[in-house]
């Protein structure tokens, strides 16, 4: 399947997100970054409106020449209904995720970023798989230590608590004496 629209930017973001998840707090490579639930892209136009064409795929893609600029980022989705948008507007109708909940990769080629004017974006997204049966994928650069931050943080802000052996975390002891030391 694949979409062109025009997304209306403002502080120079994108998102590609579930409704109400947090985007990254910064892009380290420029274009695109991502936490669980969320990604943002940087654009290059403060606010206004840019060309997005959509294109979701079964399988990772070749790279695709006439591009100036091109990142890719994990999307993580727990919902399965993850969506383009503009900080400021209302979610587009198309789910970027159609296979549900899971993970996935996004690559974002971008065109006329450094002129502020004509910007235009091909946002490729498709399942990857992961576990034990996974396949390995190439990644041209590492994972900037930042995100790895970002996913630990969202996932101890979610979690379950943590239990040491012989007590249990936030509850209180067997004894009724308040919480477990």
């Amino acid at each position: 399947m694949e979409a062109t629209d025009e997304v209306f930017v403002s502080y120079h973001q994108m998102l590609v997100a579930e409704p109400g998840a947090e985007p990254p707090g910064s892009v380290p490579n420029g274009l695109t970054a991502s936490v669980p639930g969320a990604a943002m892209i940087h654009t290059g136009v403060h606010t206004g409106f840019v060309e997005v064409t959509v294109r979701l795929a079964a399988e990772a893609p070749d790279h695709v020449d006439g591009w100036e600029e091109e990142a890719e980022a994990d999307l993580v989705t727990s919902t399965g209904e993850t969506y383009l948008m503009g900080v400021a507007e209302g979610t587009s109708s198309t789910t970027l995720t159609p296979q549900g909940p899971g993970h996935y990769r996004m690559r974002v080629h971008a065109r006329g970023r450094a002129s502020g004017s004509g910007e235009v974006y091909l946002i490729v997204v498709w399942p990857i798989e992961l576990g034990a049966d996974a396949v390995a994928r190439y990644r041209p650069e590492p994972l900037p230590r930042s995100k790895s931050d970002e996913i630990r943080e969202w996932a101890r802000k979610r979690g379950l608590p943590q239990s040491e052996r012989g007590r249990i975390a936030s509850g209180p002891d067997l004894r009724g004496e308040g919480p477990a030391r």
